[in-house]
């Protein structure tokens, strides 16, 4: 008796620290297919000053849906932490020759948005890395600046860019099967390539995370497994033998970021060893700096659906997850989870 009071007491302790309830759990569908709108994918989500938040997308307006058909970056508002969206407009009109997509945003130190996208002009040959900036909190974007090399197909991921401790931004690129970064040490004035990786069968879409001791891990989609892992100990310029890290599933990209509440890694990928499905859609989190992962526990998981793209932004203490699935066509989904109940 003595004993189960005891435990009764210590879970009553430890209850407002990891509990949640399943309400505390939001989903919605932000942008639905339809009709003139074959696909809704790849976003991003950045805070506003003035509470609101900015959540970016690439949004199909003809064509099939397929990778490089038309599409454009267009934005919408949320006053209510992520429930309710409105106000559509554009943010990038396609001014490629098949599209413009992956956005990525980062606050720049005197408070401007950058909005980093790839610009596609071919399906193999020429896919640029560009970057925009916003003096009104996202309301309009700039002349362009481009970063990338001409006549190469090179390729960005949503939701990445990361500001490190010393002040320099990291923007993961791949190109021919080796990932990288474009790094800036004067905010996004200039910028200049790092070390390429490239494991034995290529890589693609990497994701940077600054460890505590300051140096910086990168995952990175491959077809071999899993997400492969490489470390820099020089804040991005150069970079370890790329190997095969316990984040194993199918070729699709990671979320890497971390989780305010414990300075936990939290990862977001497909695990699923051995499959070429992209199901299910898993969480999982590393409390050693990447070095192991534990907690895993599926955010979706039907049997008929694959779900992929997903992008992080922790608002207070929940992450706000967008991602997109396949069943019904490409919708572009977002779901609020309480940072407790990776914990779960």
């Amino acid at each position: 008796m003595k004993k189960a009071t005891f435990a009764g007491l210590i879970f009553a302790l430890l209850t407002p620290v990891f509990a949640f309830a399943a309400a505390d759990v939001f989903h919605t569908v932000v942008v639905p297919v339809g009709p003139q709108n074959p696909r809704n994918s790849e976003a991003a989500i950045i805070p506003l000053s003035d509470g609101r938040l900015l959540l970016g997308w690439t949004e199909f307006y003809a064509g099939n849906g397929a990778d490089h058909g038309p599409a454009r970056i267009s934005g919408l508002l949320s006053g209510d932490g992520g429930h309710a969206w409105g106000g559509k407009y554009t943010l990038v009109e396609n001014d490629g020759g098949c599209n413009v997509m992956e956005v990525n945003f980062l606050r720049l130190k005197n408070n401007d948005i950058a909005l980093f996208y790839c610009q596609k002009n071919s399906e193999d040959k020429d896919c640029r890395v560009m970057m925009r900036v916003s003096k009104d909190e996202g309301k309009t974007f700039g002349s362009v600046k481009q970063l990338s090399a001409d006549a190469k197909y090179t390729g960005l991921t949503n939701g990445r860019s990361i500001r490190l401790k010393s002040g320099r931004i990291l923007l993961e690129a791949w190109e021919g099967g080796y990932s990288y970064c474009y790094l800036s040490d004067d905010d996004g004035a200039t910028w200049r390539e790092s070390q390429r990786i490239k494991p034995e069968k290529g890589s693609w879409e990497p994701a940077c995370i600054e460890l505590k001791d300051g140096r910086v891990m990168m995952m990175t989609r491959t077809g071999m497994g899993g997400q492969f892992k490489s470390i820099s100990s020089d804040g991005g310029d150069h970079w370890s033998e790329p190997v095969l890290s316990p984040l194993v599933g199918t070729a699709a990209p990671v979320s890497l970021s971390r989780v305010p509440t414990t300075g936990d890694i939290l990862a977001i990928w497909n695990h699923n060893p051995g499959k070429n499905v992209r199901n299910p859609f898993t969480a999982a989190i590393s409390k050693d700096e990447g070095e192991t992962w534990e907690h895993f526990k599926n955010i979706e998981e039907a049997a008929d659906d694959q779900w992929a793209y997903p992008a992080i932004t922790w608002v207070k203490n929940n992450a706000l997850l967008t991602y997109f699935n396949y069943k019904g066509g490409l919708s572009l989904q977002l779901k609020e989870l309480p940072a407790a109940w990776f914990y779960e």
